[in-house]
């Protein structure tokens, strides 16, 4: 049956391909590396069992049932299964495909979708909008009233969801949008022009790591450019299900940025380079091909970035710390980059690398995820923080805002004292003042 023909039971509306569901050859290399497989070992929490009931779908001898969409959405998109795969499955985004089917055929009830709607739809496509809605929690900070909740027993008696939301929430600062200017001079020799993709929950929750980034990105000859009319990426929207907004997102960072003369684009937050990456796949038919492909040729992470025009390291400082590397789903195997940062890392003088077991291992943030699935995030989390523990690293070192929310939580939850570090404030402490 070719990609072209009917998608069976689906919604003709973005169903998946069903040649990419055939792709899958049921060899179970997948099992191996599957989260949620290794969690239930049940056959259809496993990436081949949840293409296996995406083709009963497509090919009619099954309906959308809800357990579809509950894989659907209790599958990581953490893509260790495509890493994994012979043939290149892209499990995870069948189930993207799916989850959106699900909006189709069991749509959220009148609350839950006002809800959802405002926040993918309104909220997360305007940066002032989501500056404005953490006001209440600096307040909330600032007024002593966090501290009240963590320290006085306050938090036993908050629901699960609201309670891991709090002990997600880190410090909140000024957001670094308004803050960071629109161009920033190179350093010593000018080697280029890069264009400064700054993610929102960089921007909101992790302003001192773009700061940073701008800063190194400076320190190595390049001048920065950050436009402040970037809009979200998308990825929340790709992995809700909601493909249309994403698109609309999209679009606009791709005339933004085509625009701007830049050598490269540079993201500093695995997820966002991840969606971006798969600007040239989402738009296909919708833009202008060549436009999507030069678009495509400039985006780099960070480490990428650094590794692929050579790290200018003769005046860095020692940075005296063992540290160990949780690598990000949406980087190593979204972007299969699993090298970059570890070069980056033993390029920082005085670092010591301890690499830990499993580091390629979803933590279990995974979006929504540790909000929808508490229990089964939890077990993802203690499973890499015991791996994090037996390295006796000084600190843990990661590269994406999610992953440095779960696994500071996680952290303070089981009393270790390790803190959190993004790639580049690490980086960032070896820079001479």
């Amino acid at each position: 049956m070719p990609e072209s023909s009917p998608a069976g039971n689906f919604h003709p509306a973005d169903a998946p391909g069903y040649a990419s569901i055939l792709q899958c050859m049921r060899c179970g290399f997948c099992l191996a590396v599957c989260p949620t497989y290794a969690l239930t070992n049940r056959e259809r929490s496993s990436p081949r069992g949840r293409a296996a009931l995406a083709r009963a779908v497509a090919e009619g001898k099954l309906e959308f049932t809800p357990a579809v969409g509950e894989e659907a959405f209790f599958c990581l998109d953490c893509k260790a299964c495509t890493t994994a795969c012979p043939s290149g499955v892209r499990v995870g985004t069948i189930m993207e495909f799916c989850r959106r089917q699900e909006q189709f055929f069991r749509p959220p009830s009148l609350p839950a979708g006002i809800l959802r709607d405002f926040i993918l739809k309104r909220m997360l496509p305007s940066p002032a909008m989501l500056e404005t809605s953490l006001l209440p929690l600096r307040l909330y900070q600032r007024l002593g009233l966090q501290w009240a909740v963590r320290h006085l027993g306050i938090k036993r008696f908050l629901p699960g969801v609201l309670a891991k939301m709090e002990g997600l929430l880190p410090p909140i600062g000024q957001p670094l949008r308004l803050e960071i200017p629109e161009t920033i001079p190179a350093g010593g020799v000018r080697r280029g022009r890069v264009a400064f993709f700054l993610g929102c929950a960089m921007s909101l929750l992790f302003p001192e790591v773009s700061r940073q980034t701008a800063r190194i990105l400076s320190h190595q000859g390049f001048e920065v450019v950050t436009p402040k009319e970037v809009k979200c990426c998308g990825a929340p929207h790709l992995a809700e299900g909601d493909r249309e907004s994403a698109r609309r997102l999209s679009l606009l960072n791709l005339d933004l940025f085509s625009g701007l003369d830049a050598d490269y684009i540079v993201t500093d937050c695995a997820g966002c380079g991840c969606a971006l990456k798969e600007y040239e796949e989402l738009l296909e038919g919708r833009a202008d091909r060549e436009k999507l492909r030069l678009f495509r040729s400039k985006i780099r992470d960070i480490s990428e970035f650094l590794v692929e025009v050579a790290i200018r390291s003769e005046d860095l400082r020692p940075v005296p710390l063992s540290v160990t590397y949780h690598e990000p789903c949406h980087l190593v195997h979204g972007q299969g980059l699993s090298g970059p940062p570890r070069q980056v890392i033993r390029n920082i003088p005085g670092v010591e690398l301890r690499e830990m077991k499993e580091s390629n291992w979803c933590c279990g943030m995974a979006g929504s995820f540790a909000l929808k699935e508490l229990e089964a995030s939890r077990k993802l989390l203690e499973r890499k923080l015991a791996h994090v523990r037996a390295t006796g690293a000084d600190a843990l070192v990661t590269a994406n805002p999610g992953c440095h929310l779960q696994l500071a939580w996680g952290l303070r939850e089981m009393g270790m004292k390790q803190p959190v570090l993004h790639i580049v404030e690490l980086l960032g402490r070896a820079l001479p003042t």
